[in-house]
């Protein structure tokens, strides 16, 4: 069966693009694939990325590469290729392991570089996938509910590469695939732009690539890649292991990615996350801009990450935006609180964050330690 189209991309119009559809695929053009094939492929990976990788493993699963200070340099999804046609098709042993590397496509250069620096004599080959030799889909259906955060398994009993998305609730699979694999693994799915895989992440909270984590700025816990899975904390060392232990043992997290909506400033803030497409706001320019309190002072509070219309991405410190409790010092958030963006005409917008329940339920609370006399 042939792909239906039922949406252009958002580039080919100036209009906002429209809701995305409860149940399709869309190929994830911004994102690019690098390959490690070899016997040192799953030690090196092993002591280069954040989540435990095992050589006798085919489940895929969400991780990322860090400076030495622990600062995020980029996020990743790791696809274990033996016993897929891809594989067996690079390696000259198919017992061999090998590994895609999913990355930004504007930064698969530089991690193939970071890669080149740290490998030494390990015993593998390492490529970039050239453009359209493999391409990466996210697939989704009735938003169907996924747990996030929990193992994830690669299928590849059809020959295929795939991973269910675990990042988030709902997120779908992610596939792997040859233009010639399309039409059979995704059967007769309609086919989305990639705005609507976009705005059913920010709808969730879900930041990706180096323009919503900005490179060297931000710990992976700012970023919320310890809630969703993709840190091991018991595993051995790594690069950038220590900032990254100590701050989760020890350390207070007080500024996380959090889903926001912008409204007109004059009128009430909403009371749920929508995406509305009629709304006449254009978010696409207020990437870096602050988000400040919307009193005499406007105070900074966090910064605006991207957005598609009314919806988007922002830095939020927890404790001033939201009624999380973070630390044991009194919290300056009322409900009744205010916050503001202004664009490049220097306009005022209305901005609400929001906790999805899925984060919510995974930041603890404060430990109060009681004083011994």
């Amino acid at each position: 069966m042939s792909l239906r189209s039922s949406s252009t991309p958002a580039s080919a119009s100036q209009a906002p693009p429209p809701p995305p559809p409860p149940s399709a695929a869309a190929r994830l053009t911004n994102r690019r694939l690098i390959s490690l094939i070899g016997h040192d492929a799953p030690k090196f990976m092993q002591g280069i990325i954040t989540n435990n990788v095992r050589s006798d493993s085919t489940s895929g699963f969400y991780a990322a590469f860090l400076t030495a200070q622990g600062k995020v340099l980029h996020d990743s999804f790791i696809y274990p290729t033996s016993g897929s046609s891809w594989h067996k098709q690079q390696a000259t042993n198919s017992e061999e392991p090998g590994y895609l590397v999913e990355v930004d496509a504007d930064q698969a250069e530089i991690l193939l570089k970071h890669l080149k620096r740290h490998k030494l004599r390990s015993k593998f080959k390492l490529r970039l996938v050239e453009e359209g030799e493999l391409n990466v889909w996210s697939m989704w259906k009735d938003e169907r509910w996924t747990a996030h955060g929990q193992p994830q398994t690669t299928s590849n009993n059809d020959g295929t590469i795939t991973l269910t998305d675990c990042r988030a609730p709902g997120m779908g699979q992610r596939l792997v695939l040859a233009d010639s694999e399309v039409e059979h693994a995704l059967e007769d799915a309609e086919q989305a732009p990639l705005s609507a895989y976009t705005i059913r992440r920010y709808l969730r909270g879900v930041a990706e690539g180096q323009k919503e984590m900005p490179r060297d700025e931000s710990l992976p816990m700012n970023c919320n890649i310890d809630i969703m899975g993709g840190i091991d904390f018991k595993k051995g060392c790594y690069v950038g292991q220590e900032l990254t232990i100590r701050t989760h043992h020890t350390g207070v997290v007080r500024r996380r990615i959090l889903p926001i909506t912008l409204f007109d400033q004059s009128a009430d803030a909403p009371e749920k996350l929508e995406y509305n497409p009629s709304s006449g706001i254009d978010s696409s320019t207020l990437g870096g801009i602050d988000i400040r309190r919307d009193d005499k002072r406007k105070r900074s509070t966090g910064k605006f990450l991207a957005g598609i219309g009314n919806i988007g991405l922002g830095m939020c410190r927890l404790e001033q935006m939201t009624d999380l409790k973070v630390s044991s010092e009194p919290s300056t958030y009322k409900p009744e609180d205010r916050f503001l963006v202004q664009n490049g005409d220097e306009k005022e917008l209305g901005l609400k964050a929001f906790v999805p329940d899925w984060l919510r339920g995974s930041i603890r609370e404060p430990k109060i330690q009681k004083r011994v006399e």
